[in-house]
């Protein structure tokens, strides 16, 4: 029920905890169970970080925000305590509760696939707005590992239809996190999918081998890179006679506003150029139920969303170019596409051309506000800010909050007040909260049970460990229920209920 329900519902994560602990409590043994947890230094190890956070509140001025912190960091402590006094379950029954895991990831996907497809009531605003129960970076996570669990399943199973349906749904769920434009989950998967390449390439006795595989590693390299970055544009020559020549008076005589300085561009064409906002605003008027001068769908200015848009295209900004729009592109611009390019629901290229627009956004000095992967800049000064100001001290698990709202105040942040969130990075989060010596307990609370067990040869707890441990440096995974249940799940799984001999990365080669 635990691992079916993840991709799903809080509520059912924490019922199926709460049953587990009913069951344990119910065996007659319980006090022989105490004892075996008392003398299992890794499961103590695992549960003194949720004792840790408990620490954290003593020195806590917000104590309903730190007690509803603590509560969602139950499973650290809980599934450890479960899962380690329990006896190693049968590969069989392993692998029936991944099955189950990996099938209800699917569904999942499939359904969010549904609402991507706009045959719902939410709208979707973004392509991650279609993870529809859980967080799109939680649920990204899931979808990893679920690849290699099915990885796994593909390598263990000789029956060939069988591995054409595996192989059938990694293609799926690959599909899906692109479609989704899931970076974390999508980042996880090749980083650890090079990983393990590198250790089997390693592992590979016979030089001739291993000199004819160094051409294909590059080879595939080049294509991923050309792939993703071919379509950063338009072509030149057209970008050249929209940039240079550049028109006095529309038809109907207006005047163009043509700033050659300001070098924002789209697709190559640059933003303030061609521009008659009278027209502009006129037609677009006539055209859709927004207002010009409001916000679009996702809150940002729909003038510039508009603006933005239509030099994606290629499009003078004037009467003329508004009429040139479908109908779908406007709604397009009504829901905040801010390039043609971004329409659809399959743009792998996408994805690399926003965080690129970002990039060069945040370097001109524009507001990184919304945009995921700038803003975290933001949120990781502030924390560095916090951690600096209270090195040796703790702020308290409760007033982390407290805190970021007063630093992003201090170093007079361009985020606008929506959008000052937390760290955004697990190690810092830690550090902010429970101080210096709790991210060191922390990073040994980590690396312990991989040293102690020897798991790290073990294909599925290091694709489990590999991809956590990934997401820790660009999300806080642990703050939230879906994030703490997934990493605890998984680690006390592979750690106290897979047999030691089974599933190594060795063997799975």
């Amino acid at each position: 029920m635990l691992a079916v329900s993840m991709p799903w519902s809080k509520f059912l994560m924490s019922n199926a905890q709460i049953i587990l602990l009913i069951s344990w409590l119910m065996d007659a043994a319980l006090l022989e169970k105490l004892k075996k947890f008392r003398k299992n230094k890794t499961a103590l190890v695992l549960s003194s970080m949720f004792l840790l956070h408990i620490i954290g509140l003593c020195y806590t001025t917000d104590m309903h925000y730190g007690m509803e912190d603590v509560r969602k960091k139950i499973p650290l402590m809980l599934l450890p305590l479960i899962f380690s006094t329990s006896p190693p379950i049968s590969k069989k029954m392993l692998e029936k509760i991944l099955s189950m895991f990996v099938l209800s990831v699917v569904m999942a996907s499939m359904v969010c696939f549904i609402a991507l497809l706009g045959y719902t009531k939410k709208e979707i605003l973004e392509p991650r707005d279609a993870s529809i129960f859980i967080s799109h970076i939680r649920f990204s996570l899931m979808i990893s590992i679920a690849i290699f669990m099915l990885g796994y399943f593909f390598h263990q199973n000789k029956n060939l239809l069988f591995k054409i349906l595996y192989a059938g749904v990694i293609f799926w769920l690959l599909l899906f996190l692109l479609m989704m434009e899931a970076e974390t989950g999508i980042i996880c998967v090749i980083a650890v999918t090079l990983l393990l390449l590198f250790y089997f390439f390693l592992k590979i006795e016979k030089v001739m081998l291993k000199l004819a595989l160094i051409p294909c590693i590059l080879l595939s390299v080049f294509w991923g890179g050309y792939f993703l970055f071919s379509n950063q544009g338009n072509n030149n020559e057209k970008n050249s006679e929209y940039n240079n020549t550049l028109p006095i008076l529309t038809k109907t005589g207006n005047t163009y506003f043509n700033d050659t300085v300001n070098q924002e561009t789209e697709n190559g064409n640059n933003v303030w150029i061609r521009l008659c906002e009278k027209e502009l605003e006129e037609e677009w008027n006539k055209k859709s139920n927004l207002n010009y001068s409001e916000k679009d769908l996702k809150g940002n200015e729909l003038k510039y969303t508009l603006i933005r848009f239509m030099t994606s295209k290629g499009l003078n900004k004037d009467s003329e170019g508004v009429n040139l729009l479908s109908e779908e592109e406007i709604k397009s611009i009504e829901k905040g596409k801010i390039n043609v390019n971004y329409i659809g629901i399959l743009n792998p290229s996408a994805g690399v051309s926003k965080i690129k627009w970002e990039f060069e956004n945040y370097l001109r000095g524009g507001n990184p506000s919304g945009h995921s992967v700038t803003q975290r800049f933001e949120f990781w000064k502030a924390a560095i800010g916090i951690i600096k100001e209270n090195f040796w001290l703790v702020v308290g698990r409760g007033d982390s909050k407290i805190a970021f709202e007063k630093q992003y105040e201090k170093i007079n942040s361009p985020l606008k007040k929506e959008w000052r969130f937390r760290s955004h990075n697990q190690f810092f989060a830690i550090a902010v909260a429970l101080g210096i010596f709790g991210l060191l307990w922390f990073l040994f609370t980590l690396f312990y049970p991989v040293i102690k067990e020897k798991k790290i040869f073990s294909y599925l707890y290091f694709t489990f460990f590999a991809t956590a441990l990934l997401s820790f440096f660009a999300e806080d995974t642990l703050e939230t229920q879906a994030g703490v249940t997934f990493f605890a799940f998984f680690n006390s799984l592979f750690l106290f209920c897979q047999k030691k001999e089974d599933h190594t990365v060795s063997s799975s080669r």
